[in-house]
């Protein structure tokens, strides 16, 4: 006999689903009530399990592994008929393990019963070989959807008090590339390459495509944009500055692996044309950039025409924008947070 999966038995429904949260519903049938007409307990845990597990699932990279190792409930109420609805919401998250709580209301609003417990992550199938691999996707904010990103294009130079700051006068716009490899998501922990020099923080409004198009007009540019994330473009400081002087690429001081920490994604709607937004970063609590989009030399969609007359622009791409003054060093123990009005924020530990 086919065993149909669990939610289908159960007869669960999924009514909401974002980054970390997670509304699943159940209609009571008289399968799912005892002999006293009151639901039974095995069923609002199974409710709850299942809301706190999709929350935990909706938080974690796609290819990842999750298993319930603990599960703590309490029950406060019987219902006997109705629809039931659960919340399960992920409260904190670490690089192996998960913690989640949720709550289960009846129709009219009555708490039936509370849940808490923790799962362990795997970054891969158990059993399977493990290999290094990066999460190369961008999270939507509101849908939870994971976006595969393709390339990462930056802009060098957009802001006048930074091309000052770095001993410069022109300001004409420099493109380069990061690869997918560099990208680390919101609360990441970024390992910094050992006998380096500097590692610099810049924070960065990004700009995400959702609309492929090459040679884009600037009159046009805006329809190619998505939504918009905070972005930390990291830099490797010393090596920049040698390879610089001796006039080669400075593609390894700029693309190595987790030197792209990027946010959520904010839809453009309720971003706009990227301008007149505050944008800041602080280490360790101290501000260390504060300014505001519109000091951008160039505005986005000045931007997104320039990289475009070069490079095709696919959907999923990143441009970042170029960052304000305030640039700095940051070192293995340090806590970067940078925001973005309208648009989110990002923190970050260095190891």
């Amino acid at each position: 006999m086919r065993i149909p999966p669990f939610n289908a038995y159960l007869g669960t429904d999924v009514v909401r689903r974002e980054a970390g949260v997670v509304e699943v519903a159940l209609e009571l049938g008289p399968h799912h009530l005892n002999n006293r007409g009151v639901a039974h307990g095995g069923v609002v845990a199974s409710l709850l399990d299942s809301a706190l597990g999709a929350a935990v699932i909706s938080a974690i990279p796609s290819e990842w592994w999750c298993a319930t190792t603990s599960l703590t409930l309490q029950f406060l109420d019987g219902v006997g008929e109705g629809r039931l609805v659960a919340v399960g919401r992920v409260v904190r998250r670490g690089r192996s393990v998960a913690f989640a709580t949720g709550q289960v209301h009846d129709a009219r609003g009555r708490l039936i019963a509370t849940a808490s417990g923790s799962w362990h992550l795997w970054p891969h199938r158990p059993g399977r070989p493990v290999t290094e691999e990066r999460d190369a996707r961008v999270v939507l904010r509101g849908t939870g959807e994971r976006l595969r990103v393709g390339k990462i294009l930056a802009v060098g130079r957009n802001y006048g008090e930074h091309v000052a700051e770095m001993g410069g006068a022109d300001t004409t716009p420099v493109l380069f590339l990061k690869p997918p490899t560099a990208i680390v998501h919101d609360r990441a922990t970024v390992v910094l390459p050992r006998d380096a020099g500097e590692v610099h923080h810049e924070v960065e409004l990004v700009a995400v495509i959702g609309k492929p198009g090459r040679a884009i007009p600037a009159e046009r540019a805006l329809e190619h944009v998505l939504g918009y994330a905070v972005g930390i473009d990291l830099t490797l400081r010393d090596l920049q500055r040698e390879a610089k002087r001796r006039g080669e690429p400075w593609d390894v001081a700029k693309g190595f692996d987790g030197s792209a920490p990027v946010s959520d994604v904010a839809p453009a709607a309720e971003v706009g044309d990227g301008s007149g937004l505050a944008i800041a970063l602080r280490v360790n609590g101290e501000v260390r950039q504060s300014a505001s989009t519109s000091e951008m030399l160039r505005p986005v969609a000045d931007l997104v025409s320039l990289a475009s007359r070069y490079i095709t622009l696919e959907t999923g791409d990143l441009l970042f924008t170029g960052t304000p003054a305030g640039v700095g060093p940051v070192g293995p123990g340090d806590t970067v947070e940078a925001e973005i009005e309208r648009v989110g924020e990002i923190r970050l530990t260095f190891a």
